[in-house]
């Protein structure tokens, strides 16, 4: 039987159970072999915004995902000189897992920004996309904002429903329930001293406890860990 296997990129600032659940739920509906989160090093449209350093984004991808036996942390784009483009991981994947079938996975507000992507047409053509129900955005808003070839490969998969191999390039959306959860929300409760046990994984709680990540000192001054 042909590999499935799925590529989840994002900043990951920090990892969250809105990255984790909706990915269990792709995992068990397209019942991929494999899904390969990678933390971006420098995305092109967050440049001028601070990033947690890479280290510590991958490591908190690490341990939330190693529960996981299907899931693993990637390090494509941990030693990328300049801005790192989604396009050219997925080639990466595209070149490594030649005979697989290859998915990339992303949440409905970054696919009704995909027309803003470096040669996006490109990497459309590298993998079938899995977009996954954020809150804000999905239905008709969504379908409206995504670029005009890309409408006739739209599918909707509900949880749990089997999927074939698609026969054509395909963007299958996943309308799973979403989770109001974001890493914006996550560093603004951690500035202003809110607890976030709920939020982010058990592992990612701990790892940012200890390394004092998205504190802001005294003098109201950020700082991203040590």
């Amino acid at each position: 039987m042909t590999q499935r296997i799925a590529v989840y990129g994002g900043s990951f600032d920090p990892f969250h159970t809105g990255h984790l659940v909706p990915t269990v739920r792709a995992q068990e509906t397209f019942k991929f072999d494999a899904v390969h989160f990678v933390p971006s090093g420098s995305p092109p449209h967050k440049q001028g915004e601070p990033l947690t350093p890479i280290t510590h984004r991958l490591s908190m991808v690490a341990l939330a995902t190693l529960p996981f036996e299907r899931f693993f942390a990637s390090d494509d784009e941990v030693f990328v000189d300049g801005p790192s483009y989604t396009v050219e991981t997925v080639k990466r994947y595209r070149d490594r897992f030649s005979g697989a079938v290859l998915y990339f996975l992303l949440g409905s507000d970054s696919f009704s920004q995909i027309a803003t992507w470096e040669r996006w047409e490109e990497l459309v053509e590298l993998a079938h996309l899995v977009v996954l129900h954020r809150a804000h955005i999905w239905g008709p808003e969504l379908r409206q904002k995504v670029p005009e070839p890309l409408r006739s490969r739209l599918v909707e998969v509900k949880p749990f429903e089997r999927v074939p191999d698609p026969t054509g390039q395909t963007v299958y959306l996943l309308n799973h329930d979403p989770f109001p959860i974001s890493a914006t929300d996550v560093r603004q409760r951690l500035r202003h001293g809110f607890p976030i046990r709920e939020l982010v994984p058990h592992e990612v709680n701990s790892y940012i406890e200890k390394y004092r990540l998205y504190r802001t000192d005294n003098d109201g001054e950020h700082h991203a860990g040590r």
